[in-house]
């Protein structure tokens, strides 16, 4: 009697593991998107890319226009004013250049690690 508990509760306890296990399989394998969920994926991908770039290029183009508004009243009220804004600007930029690739290189080392 005793041995006939014995292999039910080793039944029982192997019945368990591997219902136990197959949730595990579940869990560790991540369902495979159909070609459709695929293809939906990639088309909001391009309109999100699609929208972020009309907006970086709207903000360019304003803030081009305004600074050219800027420099061009500078260059016709004050000339020299304008010549100081180009040297410095052109002194300056260099050096502006560099500190953002140098940010540029720490965040794409930062995101490899």
């Amino acid at each position: 009697m005793t041995r006939n508990k014995q292999d039910k509760k080793e039944q029982e306890l192997l019945t368990k593991l591997h219902k136990d296990w197959q949730q595990l399989d579940e869990l560790g394998s991540p369902p495979i998107p159909t070609a459709q969920q695929m293809q939906e994926q990639l088309q909001l991908a391009k309109s999100a890319k699609r929208k972020a770039f009309q907006k970086e290029l709207s903000t360019f183009v304003i803030t081009a226009l305004v600074l050219l508004t800027a420099f061009t009243t500078a260059m016709f009220q004050a000339p020299m004013l304008f010549i100081v804004i180009q040297v410095s600007a052109f002194v300056i930029a260099p050096i502006i250049f560099y500190i953002l690739q140098k940010n540029k290189a720490k965040q794409e080392g930062s995101i490899l690690s």
